[in-house]
């Protein structure tokens, strides 16, 4: 059988690529921006109706406030980490095709 050139480094790219497509990380992030997103608009309502029917804001609504307004930060926050993340699934997904195709693993049908 007749070895290409550079192989080897294919290979081992390919084992990487493998390993690190395993992980697919910026799903965590998109369901905590998600249940960040649902508890803020939850707990903005709760906030609204507080301010909206009461003459004098109660105590524990300056906390409520504080904790709403956290929650939309870390939500936004998680929102764009997540996407950054998937983009470099995306890349390390593309990446790893090519190196499949280049080594002759996947058929020509199955390619896109």
């Amino acid at each position: 059988m007749v070895q290409r050139h550079g192989t080897e480094e294919l290979e081992a790219e390919l084992r990487r690529l493998q390993e690190a497509s395993r992980a697919r990380r910026s799903v965590d992030g998109f369901a905590r921006a998600a249940v960040e997103g649902f508890v803020w608009a939850v707990l903005s309502g709760v906030c609204g109706k507080l301010a909206w029917d009461s003459t004098r804001l109660p105590l524990f609504f300056y906390p409520l406030a504080v904790i709403d307004g956290w929650l939309l930060w870390d939500g936004v926050r998680s929102y764009l980490r997540a996407r950054a993340q998937l983009r470099a699934e995306r890349a390390a997904l593309r990446r790893l095709r090519q190196v499949r195709a280049e080594l002759g693993i996947d058929p020509p049908e199955a390619r896109p």
